[in-house]
């Protein structure tokens, strides 16, 4: 168990009961249980999200916004024993969330009518928050999203790993392999697309950043439901492609499954596409690649750069990564038609 963490959670809480909670890529999460009630305490990564109080200022700002809507649940963020959402703490960040009770977090998605359910979230998110009034947000992580700014670093950190080797003359773990180079530089024309910024988007559009109801009863304790209750995790939200949603869920969902199904990428986008207006085929079909892609790029630049964006548990778990993403990429390919089909069906 962290020290930090119960440190930090004494910040909120008298005698606070601290463990881990989740395994995400970034933040350090735990579940905070104390005599007030039971919460989720996060240490922010501050490398990655480099202001947080910019990042917890629009953080409110969201959460207001999203609370004019009463389909679902909004998450509370827990002001501290001062009265603040967050706080350093040894040169640490720190924030407290309300934790939601009786939902579960479902992934793999077991049916179609729950990728229904996350469509129409993500879609009813987009919708609520194209009234958010004030500034645009601002990009929480540079370029974030944008296949082009991601290019532009792999292209700088393959420069800079071949250098490397050629001045140490070993070091062959941190060449990027062949055929990733060969797809990376072959699918370069995809930047072009979707780079107009017409939405508040959430920004990461993950299926275990939904929180679906959970039922209980005698004969089936461990069930759950098909009704998504709330939306966590708002860090990465901006102004941007609405198709960058749409296209991260779909990621989300067949990275999940270790395939691509097009019948989950139907019900998805009905779902979106009720809540969204502005949706159309062509980008609908294209985004779920464009996201990929990115994202594999991203765990291949980490690698390259020596691990230092997304967390790792052994040296060469970025590439795996990687690795991964890149086969799910080319499995979008092969079934473009198909969804295409199904897209211009659900969209005329």
């Amino acid at each position: 168990m962290s020290a930090d963490a119960e440190q930090a959670a004494s910040h909120w809480f008298d005698a606070p009961q601290v463990a881990p909670l989740g395994a995400g890529h970034i933040h350090d999460t735990y579940e905070v249980r104390a005599d007030s009630g039971h919460f989720v305490l996060q240490r922010v990564n501050h490398e990655v999200f480099k202001q947080p109080e910019l990042l917890m200022a629009q953080t409110e700002r969201l959460l207001q916004q999203w609370r004019q809507q009463q389909r679902y649940v909004v998450p509370r963020l827990v002001p501290n024993r001062v009265g603040a959402v967050g706080k350093w703490i040894d040169g640490q960040y720190w924030r407290v969330w309300e934790y939601v009770s009786n939902t579960v977090v479902i992934d793999p998605l077991q049916n179609t009518a729950q990728a229904h359910a996350a469509g129409a979230a993500f879609g009813a998110f987009q919708r609520c928050l194209a009234q958010l009034p004030g500034a645009p947000l601002q990009a929480p992580i540079p370029g974030f999203l944008q296949l082009s700014h991601y290019l532009q670093a792999y292209d700088v950190a393959v420069d800079t790993a071949k250098d490397a080797k050629k001045d140490a003359k070993k070091d062959v773990k941190k060449d990027a392999p062949a055929n990733l180079r060969r797809l990376i530089d072959h699918h370069r024309s995809l930047a072009l697309l979707l780079g107009e910024r017409n939405a508040v988007i959430h920004g990461d559009c993950k299926i275990n950043n939904l929180l679906f109801d959970s039922v209980h009863s005698s004969s089936a304790p461990q069930s759950s439901g098909s009704q998504v209750v709330a939306i966590i995790d708002f860090d990465t939200a901006m102004t941007g492609h609405w198709a960058w949603d749409f296209g991260d869920l779909i990621r989300s969902i067949c990275s999940s499954h270790g395939a691509v199904d097009v019948d989950y990428f139907a019900a998805a986008l009905r779902g979106f596409a009720a809540e969204q207006p502005a949706c159309t085929a062509q980008a609908c079909v294209a985004a779920p690649g464009y996201v990929t892609l990115m994202l594999a790029v991203r765990f291949l630049t980490d690698h390259l750069q020596g691990d230092h964006y997304f967390r790792v548990e052994h040296r060469g778990e970025n590439l795996q990564r990687a690795e991964q993403q890149f086969a799910l990429f080319e499995s979008f390919l092969g079934v473009e038609p198909h969804m295409r089909e199904a897209a211009a069906d659900i969209l005329a």
